[in-house]
């Protein structure tokens, strides 16, 4: 099974990947990044693709994205926008299948969550619970 992880090449984000239920904030800088956003097919694909990867990673999308392994893999080039604070959070989906099954699922739990996926998802109980890593915003407190 599939466990997609968002990966970036010209920046990494402190904290992104810190094991746990509630992850620790990320602060995002202001700089250019490749995000990986799974195969995208065509510019129309990008299109839809691209500006999601950027919503869950707090950026606007440049318009420019590149394919890195043929059929399986591209990034989309996004800008980060000024300071943001974030908080990671695994959210419970029910049983996810593949990669195309958490790509069905997971922006759902993002939206019921008021947040958005980042794209990761991983299985916890096999056959019955996986979860989707979101981005959510911080609350003030």
């Amino acid at each position: 099974m599939s466990n997609f992880r968002v990966f970036s090449l010209a920046f990494v984000v402190a904290g992104m990947f810190v094991l746990g239920a509630a992850r620790s904030p990320v602060l995002a800088e202001a700089a250019q990044v490749e995000v990986e956003a799974g195969p995208i097919w065509s510019q129309a694909d990008a299109e839809r693709k691209c500006p999601e990867v950027a919503k869950a990673n707090g950026a606007a999308w440049t318009g420019r994205w590149r394919t890195t392994v043929p059929g399986r893999m591209s990034v989309c080039s996004l800008k980060v926008l000024g300071r943001r604070k974030y908080d990671i959070i695994d959210a419970e989906a029910g049983p996810i299948w593949s990669q195309a099954d958490a790509q069905r699922k997971c922006p759902d739990v993002a939206r019921t969550n008021g947040g958005a996926w980042t794209g990761a998802w991983r299985t916890t109980v096999p056959g019955r619970m996986s979860v989707c890593e979101l981005r959510v915003p911080r609350l003030k407190g």
